[in-house]
């Protein structure tokens, strides 16, 4: 294995199993700090517009920023927004660092860590090894997020006190630390006449992106009502469950998720990109809007695992199909643009659920999220479906 891939390999993984820990006891450990529902949801707004925020400093000097160095920075801020919460339980505070810690709110990253990565990622491997290495960098993101869930259920058995919670804030810390070292040893060698911003793409690369862009972006606005973090709420308020439950429910929801990312780059080696990420995802947008249909905690459960049986099989098809789409030297800045414009459009979605939810609509942030994501489907197979497979 190349040394490279190996290295990014062990941040990603890192990463997402601190994350999966953060974005499952955050909304919670709000609640506990007193919070109402619209400002938990404020709470993820503020994190998600770190992530754009991050993007955008990534797009704008593109042709300036050595890629090895940004990720060394944005690992150093990882790191401190995680003291930041663990030394402070001042509401700024705690809002400044959740804007700083590049945290993810579900399984799929849209931060600058994934900008960068699954742009470079295609330069690290074998070319007929590309599908696979995708499969196997989001088959590790989930399989360690899963990790992340079940061990976010451990305040529960110490009496959910505060310490419970902010040592885990010391821990994602520590970690950042961890992958600013890692990171610092990443044998990759960037050209300079790589850099390249978007203004000097040519103009059919223009047009691809602002396309997928704006497609990418509905996608994203669905996206924004059902981040992890909103649905573990949604299960903690709509069925009273603690995190007792939460930790291993979400610990199942990403190891089915972990395995289906394991079989979409088989599935695509015979259906295409393309197919496979439009059919994978209409299924699972279906079995999304059943899980609040039926008044029970058990189905809720049956129809969210069944979501996430084929809900992220989408994404190593789609980096896939940005290999497909975009020569090597505009994928950089395409992830960056497309993943900011992502993560605008899905800012929406968390304070809009928490007054939904502060009334008791406990369908509205799924069937939103849900009827959205089929019209990006059905969009994005309109237009791509006679360029690629």
């Amino acid at each position: 294995m190349n040394s490279g891939f190996a290295r990014i390999l062990i941040s990603k993984s890192l990463r997402v199993f601190l994350s999966g820990i953060i974005a499952i006891i955050t909304p919670i450990y709000l609640k506990y700090l007193g919070l109402t529902p619209f400002l938990i949801g404020i709470s993820i707004f503020i994190i998600v517009l770190g992530n754009v925020v991050t993007n955008l400093i990534l797009t704008w000097f593109r042709n300036k920023i050595n890629i090895k160095t940004y990720l060394m920075i944005i690992s150093l801020l990882f790191s401190i927004a995680g003291f930041m919460i663990f030394f402070s339980t001042q509401l700024y505070i705690i809002f400044i660092a959740l804007f700083l810690g590049n945290i993810s709110t579900s399984g799929t990253e849209t931060g600058p860590f994934q900008s960068i990565e699954t742009g470079i990622l295609p330069e690290l491997v074998n070319k007929n090894f590309i599908n696979r290495a995708y499969g196997i960098y989001n088959f590790l993101g989930y399989a360690l997020s899963s990790l992340g869930s079940l061990t976010s259920s451990i305040p529960s058995y110490l009496g959910e006190s505060l310490f419970s919670f902010k040592i885990f804030y010391l821990i994602y810390g520590i970690g950042g630390l961890v992958m600013l070292i890692n990171y610092s040893m990443l044998n990759f060698k960037e050209e300079p006449s790589l850099r390249i911003p978007i203004k000097k793409f040519d103009k059919n690369a223009k047009k691809d992106l602002y396309l997928i862009t704006t497609l990418f972006s509905l996608d994203a606005l669905g996206g924004g009502f059902i981040l992890q973090s909103i649905i573990a709420y949604w299960f903690n308020l709509r069925y009273n469950v603690s995190l007792k439950i939460l930790g291993p429910l979400f610990m199942a929801v990403n190891i089915i998720t972990a395995m289906s990312i394991l079989l979409a780059p088989l599935i695509a080696e015979k259906l295409g990109n393309l197919r496979t990420m439009v059919i994978t995802h209409l299924i699972s947008n279906f079995f999304l809007i059943m899980i609040p249909v039926f008044p029970s905690f058990w189905l809720s459960v049956l129809f969210l695992l069944l979501r996430q049986s084929t809900s992220q099989m989408d994404v190593p098809t789609r980096q896939a199909f940005i290999v497909e789409i975009f020569k090597k030297e505009y994928r950089v800045s395409f992830n960056a643009i497309s993943n900011t414009f992502r993560s605008l459009a899905s800012l929406a979605g968390s304070p809009i659920d928490g007054i939904a939810l502060g009334y008791s609509l406990f369908t509205f942030p799924l069937f939103s999220g849900g009827f959205i994501k089929i019209i990006y489907d059905l969009a994005i197979f309109y237009y791509y479906h006679n360029r690629v497979k």
